[in-house]
C-alpha cells in the first residue's frame, strides 16, 4: 500500500468521532494490506487505541500467519486488560488458528513460555485447531 493510502487509513482508524468512517477504515486496511504492509501492521498492534490493534489484527493474521502470533497474542491480551471484549480479535486468531497448519507447533511453543498470559492465551487458541492439523 502507498504511504497516502496508509496516512489515510490510520489517521481515519483514529477518528473517533465518526465510527463509520473507523469501521470503513478498518475494511480498507483489512482489503488494501499487502505482505509489505507487514512492519507497519505490526507497528498498530502497539497502538494506544484498541479499535486500530484489532483492525490490524485481521490482515497481519492473514499476511504473516504464525509468524506473528507472539505479538498478537500479547496485543489480544493488552485488549483484555484494558476491559474489551475483544470479539473482533477473537475471530480473527480463530481463523487463523483454523487456517493455518503451522499454528499447532507455534501454540504448543508458546504453552511453555515464561509469560502465564501469553501461556494462556495459548492454550486457549489451541483448542480452536481443527484436529488431525499438524505442523
Amino acid at each position: 500500500m502507498n504511504t497516502s493510502d496508509w496516512d489515510l487509513i490510520t489517521q481515519d482508524l483514529r477518528n473517533d468521532l465518526d465510527p463509520d468512517r473507523m469501521a470503513a477504515a478498518a475494511a480498507r486496511l483489512h482489503a488494501s494490506a499487502t505482505p509489505e504492509d507487514i512492519p507497519k501492521l505490526r507497528e498498530l498492534l502497539g497502538d494506544k487505541s484498541f479499535f486500530v490493534r484489532e483492525a490490524a489484527a485481521w490482515p497481519l493474521a492473514e499476511l504473516a500467519g504464525a509468524a506473528c502470533l507472539s505479538e498478537l497474542l500479547r496485543a489480544y491480551q493488552r485488549g483484555l486488560d484494558d476491559g474489551n471484549d475483544n470479539d473482533g480479535f477473537s475471530a480473527a486468531l480463530i481463523d487463523l488458528a483454523q487456517s493455518d497448519p503451522r499454528m499447532v507447533e507455534a501454540l504448543v511453543a508458546l504453552t511453555h513460555s515464561d509469560d502465564k498470559a501469553l501461556r494462556g492465551n495459548a492454550q486457549w487458541l489451541l483448542t480452536f485447531c481443527a484436529p488431525g492439523k499438524d505442523a
